[in-house]
C-alpha cells in the first residue's frame, strides 16, 4: 500500500495556529515531502471553520483532529498517527505506533499535553475549558 492509497492516511489536518508550540509542529509537518497533499486547516480565529460532521469549532481547538482518506476521522494521538501514514519520512512511525499499546501511551502523552497547553496558550485554553 503507497501513502496515496493508505486509507488510514490523513487529507485534511485541523490544528490550533493560535497555539505557538502547536504552529511550531505543524510547520515542521508542512515542510515534508508529502505536506502539499493535506489540507492544513488553522482553527485559530472567528470560527468559521467548517470542520467535520459532528464536530463544533470549540471541538477543533480542545484537540488535534486529522480527517482521513477513509472519510473517517481521528482525534489526539491517533490524529497524528494518521498524519504521520500521509508523510513518507514518518510513515514507518505510523506503522510501530498504530497498535492498542503505543496508542495508548501516546493518548495519555498527549493528554498531558493539554494539560499543559495553558502555558503556551491560556487565553483561549481558559475561554475552551480546556485542560
Amino acid at each position: 500500500m503507497t501513502v496515496e492509497t493508505d486509507p488510514r492516511a490523513a487529507t485534511r489536518v485541523y490544528y490550533d495556529g493560535g497555539c505557538p508550540l502547536c504552529r511550531r509542529e505543524i510547520g515542521w509537518y508542512q515542510g515534508k515531502t508529502g505536506a502539499d497533499a493535506i489540507d492544513w486547516v488553522n482553527v485559530a480565529g472567528d470560527g468559521t471553520i467548517d470542520g467535520p460532521p459532528g464536530l463544533t469549532h470549540e471541538d477543533l481547538l480542545r484537540r488535534f483532529t486529522v480527517e482521513r482518506r477513509n472519510g473517517k476521522t481521528a482525534r489526539g494521538a491517533a490524529g497524528f498517527i494518521s498524519l504521520w501514514r500521509a508523510l513518507p519520512s514518518t510513515r514507518m512511525l505510523a506503522i510501530a505506533a498504530d497498535n492498542l499499546v503505543v496508542t495508548w501511551f501516546a493518548e495519555r502523552l498527549y493528554r498531558t499535553f493539554l494539560w499543559l497547553r495553558p502555558i503556551w496558550r491560556p487565553q483561549s485554553d481558559k475561554a475552551l475549558g480546556v485542560r
